[in-house]
């Protein structure tokens, strides 16, 4: 008889209840150390080798019947005798009675070992056989208990009509927690053929039935698992939506809501802009307006001050050059008037102040516009230089010659144009930059 043959009469007699578990496993071991004295007794002897005394009350073991081991337990230790009755060794061989109708015939000391430490029980297997569970191996059954999947839990399940998973799966909805109450929320709104996966993916994303059924009151029926996780992951709220309806927006489809929303375009926004009489917009406009900061404090004061009719276009030009409702205002009392949105760009990016056109306009030149006072600025051309120059030059000068000066110096050629033009020139004329 080979070793494998002679833990599994141990194991058969466990089983019966002729053994308890505790003189199963003393066996278990004195057929280990027989083997190890085997092997020891075939390898060459050296001079460094300790000699292990043999095991001479189980050197036939191989050659025993079942009632020669149970007679050979009482030389391992004084244990006391096997009691078939008592309730831990009713217990062990009620459940291998109970995994040996499951298709488990064999199942070693490690395995019992696992199984108390972990408590499946005869109960528990036969339970959730019951229910249609059909663990492949000690191994899942193990793998349910220390997962703490009850019977109840896969019963649940059973009852909203989910009776096809294996262990895996179980496990997997149960770690994700997914609850029987979710997926029959689901079905109840028709919702029966998702798989594993799917169902977990709307559990992990808070997706509940009742946001399901809300989206649906309002339009979106047929919202398949992508876009209800998108809207989710978005905020895209049924109440969201309902008051974007509320202003008129109702036929936006999933892309467009996640849009406005990933974008913060709230619906109070929009009321802002829809009672400023700003109306017309498309989402690609709300967005635009959200994401350059254009608020409807800045349409309203545009419009205050004369600009009634910008699109969305030019507020966002505004906003990005730096031109904000204090720069407008100021330009307008400073004197410049029907400014364009392209003459306030201009102004802004070549640092034009409002100081400074004022000071240019209280000179009494007539017809300035934001091309000499842009030329200007980027010339460099300041006040102080212009009243150096008309102090020096006469008061006639205009804008363009005050201009070719700071280009070009005084030179012969102008000299003699100024003088032509009656202004009269005093003699070595300097003028400070």
């Amino acid at each position: 008889m080979n070793g494998q043959k002679e833990r599994l009469m141990v194991l058969d007699m466990l089983a019966e209840g002729k053994i308890t578990a505790d003189e199963a496993e003393q066996l278990f071991k004195a057929m280990e150390e027989e083997t190890q004295k085997t092997t020891a007794d075939e390898t060459p002897a050296s001079d460094s080798a300790e000699w292990v005394p043999g095991l001479s009350h189980l050197s036939n073991l191989s050659g025993l019947s079942s009632l020669s081991l149970l007679s050979n337990l009482s030389s391992l230790s004084p244990l006391s005798p096997a009691d078939p009755e008592s309730p831990r060794n009713a217990r062990t061989r009620d459940l291998l009675g109970a995994l040996k109708e499951a298709g488990i015939d064999h199942v070693t000391m490690s395995d019992l070992q696992e199984m108390k430490i972990h408590n499946l029980s005869a109960d528990y297997v036969r339970e959730m056989r019951g229910l249609g569970v059909q663990p492949d191996g000690i191994g899942e059954w193990i793998h349910l208990r220390i997962h703490e999947i009850s019977p109840r839990y896969v019963r649940d399940l059973r009852d909203v009509g989910v009776t096809d998973l294996d262990v895996e799966e179980l496990v997997d909805l149960y770690l994700q927690g997914v609850s029987a109450k979710f997926i029959g929320g689901l079905r109840e709104l028709g919702i029966q053929d998702l798989d594993i996966d799917e169902i977990k993916e709307l559990n992990n994303h808070d997706i509940s039935p009742k946001f399901i059924a809300e989206m649906r009151s309002l339009g979106f029926k047929d919202l398949d698992v992508d876009e209800l996780v998108e809207l989710a992951n978005h905020d895209v709220s049924p109440r969201f939506v309902a008051e974007l309806r509320d202003l008129g927006l109702k036929e936006l489809d999933v892309d467009e809501l996640v849009e406005l929303a990933n974008h913060d375009v709230s619906p109070k926004f929009i009321a802002e802009l829809r009672a400023l009489g700003f109306d017309g917009f498309d989402v690609d406009d709300l967005v635009e307006l959200a994401n350059h900061d254009v608020k409807p404090e800045l349409i309203a004061a545009m419009r205050d001050l004369g600009f009634k009719d910008l699109s969305v276009d030019e507020y966002v030009d505004l906003v990005n050059q730096g031109v904000s409702v204090h720069y407008v205002r100021s330009m307008v009392e400073a004197g410049l008037k029907g400014l364009s949105v392209d003459d306030l760009e201009e102004l802004k990016i070549h640092n034009v102040s409002p100081k400074f056109v004022r000071e240019v306009l209280d000179m009494g030149f007539k017809g300035v516009d934001v091309e000499h006072l842009v030329e200007l600025s980027i010339h460099h051309v300041t006040p102080r230089f212009i009243r150096d120059v008309r102090e020096k030059l006469g008061e006639d000068l205009t804008l363009e010659q005050i201009l070719d000066i700071r280009l070009h110096g005084i030179d012969e050629d102008l000299m003699e144009a100024l003088q032509s033009a009656g202004v009269k020139i005093k003699k070595n004329v300097r003028i400070r930059s």
